[in-house]
C-alpha cells in the first residue's frame, strides 16, 4: 500500500473543500480493489489530489480524480488543472478524470486547460445544501410542515435510534441497503465490499452511521461522511417498516444535528435530480424526502477529462458501457 505523506487528511479531508474520498483511508479502500493511488501534492499545503491509476492496456492507465482537485481556493484551480494534465501525459495515460464538487461556472477554466465533458462516475451532479448556522430550533421550525411532522412522529411509533461502529450494525445496515436497491433497482455490491469500505471509512473518523430500530430490528439506516467544513449524507436505506414508521426521517434529522454539534458549516442532503421537473428521474422520490429539510439547490460541474490519446479514449468509450451493462446484468441474476 502506498503511504500518504505527512498531514495529507489534514489538506485533502479537513480543509474547508476537502473530501473524504481524497483522504489517504479512500486510497486504501481502492488500492485493495486494484487500483495504484499517487499522492499529488501541487502546493503545499494546498491543492492536492488523490489520483487513482489502472491500466487498461499494459504500461497504458486510466486516472481518475475522485472529487478532486481539494482546493484552497477557487483561483488555484487552473494550475491544479495543469499540473495534473502534464502528470497524465507523463504517466502515458489514456485519460485523466476529474470531478470536483464545484459548480459549473468553473468550466471555462476546464475547457482552457485542455478539459472535456466525460462520462460521470459519481452519480450526484445537483444537490442540497443546508446551512448549519441558525439553531436548532429554528432549523426544526423552517422544515416543510409534514416532515417536522414525520420528524416528531417517529418515536411516538417506537423507533429509537443508537451510533453503529461494530461489524453487526455494518451488516444491519448492508441488509437494509440491499433491500433499498433492490426496490428502486440499482446495483448493489457484495457485503464484503461494503464492510471494508465502511470500515475503513469509519475508523479512520471520516464517517458515522446512526441506525433505527422499532422493537429491536434495524429498520432504517443513515452513513454521512466528512467532507470539509460539510457533513455530507453519502448513504440511506429503509425497509417497509421504517418507511411506515417515518424512521429515515428522525435519523436524518438526528444527523443534521450531529453535524451542527460537530461544528460543521453546512449538511449536504446529497444526490437530487439535475432537472428538478423530471419526476422520471431515479433522484426525484428521495428528492421529494431531503427537500421538506430546506436547503439550496447547488449543481456540479461534473467528470471532465484530459486526454492525451483520443484514439484509445474513444475505444474505452465504446467498451465501458458493455463492461458497465455486465455488472447490472449480474447484479441482477444474483437478486
Amino acid at each position: 500500500m502506498t503511504d500518504a505523506p505527512a498531514g495529507w487528511d489534514d489538506a485533502a479531508v479537513r480543509s474547508p473543500r476537502g473530501h473524504a474520498m481524497q483522504s489517504s483511508a479512500w486510497a486504501r479502500i481502492r488500492e485493495s480493489q486494484g487500483w495504484r493511488a499517487e499522492f499529488v501534492r501541487i502546493e503545499d499545503p494546498l491543492p492536492v489530489a488523490l489520483v487513482l491509476w489502472r491500466d487498461v492496456l499494459p504500461g497504458r492507465p486510466i486516472g481518475y480524480v475522485p472529487r478532486g482537485p481539494v482546493l484552497a481556493d477557487l483561483d488555484d484551480l487552473p494550475q491544479a488543472l495543469r499540473a495534473l494534465a502534464t502528470l497524465a501525459d507523463a504517466r502515458n495515460a489514456i485519460f485523466l478524470k476529474v470531478d470536483p464538487e464545484l459548480d459549473p461556472s468553473v468550466l471555462p477554466a476546464m475547457r482552457e486547460a485542455g478539459y472535456r465533458r466525460g462520462g460521470d462516475i459519481q452519480p450526484v451532479v445537483a444537490t442540497l445544501q443546508l446551512g448549519l448556522a441558525r439553531d436548532e430550533e429554528s432549523l426544526l421550525g423552517d422544515m416543510e410542515k409534514d416532515t417536522r411532522w414525520s420528524v416528531r412522529q417517529a418515536p411516538k411509533r417506537g423507533v429509537t435510534t443508537r451510533a453503529a461502529t461494530d461489524d453487526g450494525g455494518l451488516r444491519a445496515f448492508y441488509d437494509l441497503y440491499a433491500e433499498t436497491g433492490e426496490r428502486a433497482g440499482f446495483i448493489t455490491r457484495t457485503w464484503e465490499y461494503y464492510r471494508d469500505t465502511w470500515r475503513a471509512l469509519i475508523d479512520a473518523d471520516l464517517a458515522t452511521l446512526r441506525l433505527a430500530y422499532v422493537d429491536g430490528a434495524a429498520v432504517a439506516g443513515a452513513m454521512v461522511w466528512r467532507c470539509g467544513d460539510r457533513a455530507l449524507y453519502q448513504t440511506g436505506a429503509t425497509n417497509e417498516a421504517g418507511r411506515k414508521s417515518y424512521a429515515a426521517y428522525l435519523l436524518l434529522w438526528e444527523c443534521i444535528i450531529e453535524a451542527k454539534r460537530a461544528g460543521r458549516a453546512v449538511f449536504d442532503l446529497g444526490g437530487i435530480p439535475r432537472h428538478l421537473e423530471r419526476k422520471d428521474d431515479p433522484m426525484y422520490g428521495p428528492y421529494l424526502f431531503k427537500r421538506g429539510f430546506g436547503g439550496d439547490v447547488r449543481h456540479w460541474v461534473g467528470a471532465n477529462d484530459f486526454v492525451p490519446s483520443p484514439v484509445l479514449y474513444w475505444g474505452y468509450g465504446i467498451l465501458e458501457p458493455l463492461y458497465a451493462s455486465a455488472l447490472r446484468l449480474r447484479a441482477r441474476l444474483r437478486r
